[in-house]
């Protein structure tokens, strides 16, 4: 083999090394042109996401009453727990307290025998329609449908009085935690105060709707001062938190009025 034939090891080594730097671009290229089109691909498939939007608050119709009725109807005449859900008010955070109401404490959904005409009011800045409901048993008693903006809903706290416990539970057992109850309350004659209570306590009855046995329930001077207005020679429904305790040492527990929730049975 002549001189002119032979290739320098300097020139092949930059050969290859030619050969690889290509070969390593045009992977390169390639990984790239394939990332682009699975890229491409996944976008084409995925939808876009249109914002959504918010809907828009209405007034309630001129004459409240027919729609009202008919959404109280329908309360009443579905079949079951999440179908009542979808009819209430706030059904979102109501759901667990009748799921704890009917489910887990059994009560049974209430029933409509007949309701009174309704009578359109407010509660609040809310617009609502009260009915008086005669069940199929038992007394009657009064339901809110509630005006939400879009529909009218009822008012299942109030038609159920809903608490976190049972008021006959909450006798028996005298919990020492507080409870959210919905009673009526009304001044306590000053007979009824325990010989040694100091003057800042002061009493009130309270009793609930579907219970006959009310009871004697003290509160602190702040604490009395916010209900005082509300039992003016009458009797008013109001939300409480009220636990067992004694009103000074060494004395029996009694049923104490922690806070005033809200003025109302509803929130």
């Amino acid at each position: 083999m002549g001189l002119g034939n032979q290739i320098d090891p300097a020139q092949r080594r930059s050969s290859g090394l030619e050969k690889l730097i290509i070969g390593i671009l045009l992977l390169a290229a390639l990984v790239v042109a394939l990332t682009l089109l699975i890229g491409e691909g996944l976008i084409q498939r995925t939808p876009k996401t249109e914002p959504a939007i918010p809907e828009q608050v209405r007034t309630p119709p001129a004459r409240m009453e027919p729609a009202a009725l008919a959404a109280l109807e329908a309360f009443f005449e579905a079949p079951d727990l999440a179908a009542k859900t979808a009819l209430v008010r706030d059904g979102a955070r109501v759901r667990p307290l009748m799921e704890d109401f009917h489910a887990r404490r059994g009560h049974p959904f209430p029933t409509l025998g007949r309701a009174s005409p309704g009578h359109s009011a407010r509660l609040g800045e809310t617009p609502m329609v009260l009915f008086e409901v005669e069940p199929f048993s038992g007394p009657r008693y009064f339901v809110a449908v509630v005006w939400d903006g879009h529909r009218f809903a009822v008012d299942w706290e109030s038609l159920t009085c809903y608490g976190t416990m049972d008021w006959s539970e909450f006798i028996d057992s005298q919990p020492t935690a507080p409870q959210t109850l919905r009673v009526f309350i009304r001044q306590a004659a000053e007979t009824t105060r325990q010989p040694g209570t100091p003057d800042p306590i002061r009493f009130f009855q309270i009793e609930h709707r579907d219970h006959p046995q009310p009871l004697i329930a003290a509160a602190n001077a702040a604490v009395a001062a916010t209900l005082q207005p509300l039992v003016e020679n009458r009797r008013a429904p109001v939300t409480l938190e009220i636990l067992w305790k004694p009103p000074l040492p060494g004395a029996a527990p009694v049923p104490w009025i922690e806070r005033m929730v809200a003025e109302k049975w509803s929130p």
